[in-house]
């Protein structure tokens, strides 16, 4: 083994355990690339899935988005957030609640088709990572959670649900039509 394969080996360790969550187990093999499968377990009294938002429920976001899209088109790597604490405050109160890994349309377009609502963003309201545009926000993967909660507390407000079905964008007023991440498509 090299310098810099141990290297990258410790620095994989490392930010697998950055979490503080312990490893445990392991099946080791030879194999002509480096193969990484990951299972997590825990608990939760509440975890709040897709279905729940409510008419007059706020869309809140834990962050910035666009960091992963943005840093795709640099040619750089993005390390995703950790919203443990954020996740935990949410998961308390929010109705509805999920990740944005396929991008803030398409996540949306879960919560809504998932509780019979509309969602209704308004992008001037969307935090954006340093270096992201507007098309970033399509991109996904950047973790950050998004939430329909009755009261949004510290969590940027970037929207509401309505009564109604599907995703509206807006600008400035102005409807905006915005892609993501299809499964399958």
């Amino acid at each position: 083994m090299t310098a810099r394969t141990l290297d990258d080996l410790l620095a994989l360790y490392e930010g697998l355990n950055e979490p503080g969550v312990p490893i445990v187990g392991g099946d080791t093999s030879r194999a002509e690339a480096v193969i990484l499968s990951v299972t997590a377990l825990g608990r939760s009294e509440r975890v709040p899935g897709r279905g729940g938002a409510r008419p007059g429920d706020f869309l809140v976001v834990t962050g910035p988005l666009g960091a992963m899209g943005a840093a795709f088109r640099a040619g750089r790597l993005a390390r995703p957030p950790l919203r443990l604490a954020e996740g935990k405050e949410l998961a308390r109160d929010a109705h509805a609640l999920l990740d944005v890994s396929d991008g803030i349309a398409v996540d949306a377009g879960h919560i809504a088709k998932r509780s019979g609502v509309r969602c209704l963003i308004e992008l001037e309201r969307v935090p954006l990572a340093d270096g992201a545009e507007l098309r970033d926000l399509e991109f996904g993967e950047d973790y950050e959670l998004l939430a329909a909660v009755a009261d949004p507390g510290p969590f940027t407000v970037i929207g509401r649900c309505d009564e109604g079905e599907g995703v509206e964008i807006r600008r400035n007023g102005e409807p905006v039509a915005l892609t993501g991440w299809a499964h399958f498509g």
